[in-house]
């Protein structure tokens, strides 16, 4: 294990998973993000698998302590996305964002992002898992996984000391009254376009835009949809 100096991230040669290992140091403030290039039980949104082989990809979790109130707690994934993307863009890559907490590059995915919470009597302690590809493994992603990769030559351990600090300056920058609004502008021109076709369950729709609350907002035939949380798929061209 080895703490980087002034910044609070604890690197780490390989782990389980980020998100856990960060969730045993809630109690040492001195830490302020968990990082790794070699997990081996990664976790992606609604107990799927990450696939994190090592040397390939950049694992990281921040530690939001008690500075985001429970009702705000949505744009803790979308500031990670945001974040995220500048990071990529200086990098030379222009990624999009896809609600709630993916970055695709032609499509395919290039990071995600898996957030969880605690909230007790003292405010909401929140987890921000980032997986971030920075090299296609030897044998090219599986089949199932349409993953694509940055392919900076940058060691992993200097773009989680960059994605740390960005993200640590981004979120004090976000007004506290309103903290969507200093993110929403960002996310949307990053975001899909208008009208872009998305699933979500049975239903396909137009996407619209984000509510000021960060939900997402569809146009279908029955009138405009709010989605608070669920799956969105990406689909082909809305006819008509």
């Amino acid at each position: 294990m080895i703490r980087e100096p002034n910044g609070g991230l604890v690197w780490l040669a390989a782990c389980g998973s980020t998100n856990d290992e960060a969730r045993a140091r809630l109690g040492d403030p001195h830490v302020g993000a968990v990082a790794t290039d070699a997990q081996t039980s990664g976790r992606g949104r609604r107990g799927r698998t990450w696939f994190s082989p090592p040397g390939c990809g950049l694992y990281l979790t921040w530690i939001v302590r008690g500075r985001v109130a429970p009702m705000h707690a949505g744009v803790l994934p979308l500031l990670a996305g945001v974040v995220t993307a500048r990071l990529c863009e200086s990098l030379g890559a222009r990624p999009t964002l896809k609600w709630p907490n993916d970055l695709l590059l032609g499509g395919r995915k290039l990071a995600g992002i898996l957030c969880e919470s605690r909230v007790d009597a003292a405010g909401m302690d929140a987890l921000v898992g980032i997986g971030l590809n920075l090299r296609a493994p030897p044998g090219g992603y599986p089949p199932e996984v349409p993953g694509i990769a940055l392919e900076t030559p940058l060691a992993a351990r200097e773009v989680a000391f960059r994605l740390h600090a960005a993200l640590d300056a981004a979120l004090d920058a976000l007004p506290s009254r309103d903290p969507f609004a200093g993110v929403l502008p960002d996310w949307r021109a990053r975001g899909p376009a208008p009208g872009t076709a998305m699933r979500v369950g049975e239903v396909i729709g137009g996407f619209a835009d984000l509510a000021p609350d960060g939900a997402l907002l569809l146009d279908t035939p029955t009138g405009r949809l709010r989605v608070d949380a669920g799956e969105v798929e990406v689909v082909a061209a809305l006819s008509g």
